[in-house]
């Protein structure tokens, strides 16, 4: 029997090197947590409820810090170790304004950005909708960079006295390095985007270096000083069949970007480059692969990935996620069972595999199910971690 005397650093680094740990983690990232980082409020109120106890932390809403370690300790999940500060300072940004109509609010931006949204959409979040994005040619983009520098730069100590906070870690610290095609899509929306990318080619560049840019002055100092174990890029680049984008594209537009990235991680000892997208990724992980990116999360499930083919065809890229979230909504759990043991045992037998659900918790969540599907989780991967009541599959 292995001694579980493991940190949470060490086992994550053995899982991602393809060693056996004392037992494999259930870990997730912000932004697609799974079940192991809270969930957002009107979810945490479901549960607390359908039965779990309200002192149980994790209660989290958009834009706002949370604390995850009760809710760790509780459901005995883990995660990473995230910056609260960065190099960049004072920026001017955007006013904005907000007025409700009926059941909506409409937020309105100083740089021509206009969203329709659920009330209280910062607890609940459902996709809103965005109206007009924030750059939508050449002038707007001019006006957004200019509100978006920053005044100054954090001074040299206060610098280090943060980051000397870090130097001990037992958990893995990630970094993140921003995407290049996301920060396109986040900036224009989705539909834009695309045209740009024939129409003013151009356009799509400067955007994309500047992101780079940005990376190289203010997150690669930090990385060089922290050597995190993993360095994220956020995409979002893929929909229920594919990249939105072609590989010809990506490869035009969004190399630069990726090698130096990843040029940057490796020099600086990083396990993971990681990257957040939704949708389908299984094209997605070759082509990234090929820049230096070795690991994907959340693997939607119902986009079509398949992490069996993955690990087939990628035996040292790791994978995070692909277990079906609504296993956990009420009256599916029926379908716990199968979800788990059908793929779980399996990627942990061929290694570098964090399995946890594919996104994050919905609102139809109920504590009774989050029982059983931790309680089965829990005994496939050998965990003996948390507080919550097992209860039978």
């Amino acid at each position: 029997m292995p001694n579980r005397s493991m940190t949470d650093l060490e086992r994550f680094l053995a899982v991602c090197n393809g060693q056996r740990p004392d037992y494999v983690p259930i870990f997730g990232f912000p932004g697609a947590p799974g079940m192991s980082g809270g969930a957002m409020r009107k979810t945490h109120e479901r549960l607390v409820q359908t039965g779990m106890p309200a002192s149980v932390d994790g209660c989290a809403a958009l834009g706002k810090p949370c604390s995850r370690q009760g809710w760790h300790r509780y459901w005995g999940t883990t995660g990473p170790v995230t910056l609260d500060f960065g190099l960049a300072q004072g920026a001017p940004g955007f006013k904005e304004t907000t007025r409700v109509e009926g059941e909506f609010e409409i937020v309105e931006s100083e740089s021509g950005a206009r969203t329709r949204q659920v009330l209280e959409n910062d607890v609940t979040y459902s996709m809103p909708e965005f109206i007009e994005y924030p750059v939508r040619d050449r002038a707007s983009w001019a006006f957004y960079k200019e509100r978006t520098a920053p005044a100054r730069v954090l001074a040299v100590a206060e610098v280090e006295d943060r980051c000397r906070a870090l130097d001990q870690r037992t958990r893995p610290l990630v970094i993140g390095a921003g995407g290049a095609y996301s920060v396109v899509r986040s900036l224009m929306g989705p539909h834009r985007a695309s045209l740009m990318f024939y129409d003013d080619p151009e356009l799509v560049h400067d955007i994309i270096a500047w992101q780079t840019g940005r990376f190289r002055r203010f997150t690669a100092p930090l990385i060089a000083r922290l050597r995190p174990e993993v360095v994220q890029m956020g995409e979002d680049l893929c929909y229920n069949h594919g990249m939105l984008i072609s590989p010809r594209q990506f490869h035009e537009f969004c190399a630069a970007h990726y090698r130096e990235v990843c040029a940057c991680a490796r020099a600086n000892g990083a396990t993971l480059v990681a990257v957040d997208t939704d949708g389908n990724a299984m094209e997605y992980v070759g082509i990234a692969r090929g820049y230096g990116v070795n690991a994907v999360f959340p693997f939607e499930v119902k986009a079509g990935n398949d992490l069996f083919r993955i690990r087939g065809q990628f035996p040292d890229f790791v994978c995070f996620g692909w277990l079906e979230k609504e296993c956990v909504n009420e009256g599916n759990e029926r379908l716990i069972r199968d979800e788990i043991t059908c793929k779980v045992p399996p990627l942990l037998e061929a290694g570098r595999y964090f399995p946890n659900g594919d996104h994050g918790l919905q609102p139809l969540v109920t504590f009774d199910n989050m029982c059983r599907f931790m309680t089965l989780l829990h005994e496939v991967t050998g965990n003996p971690e948390g507080e919550f009541p097992r209860k039978a599959v």
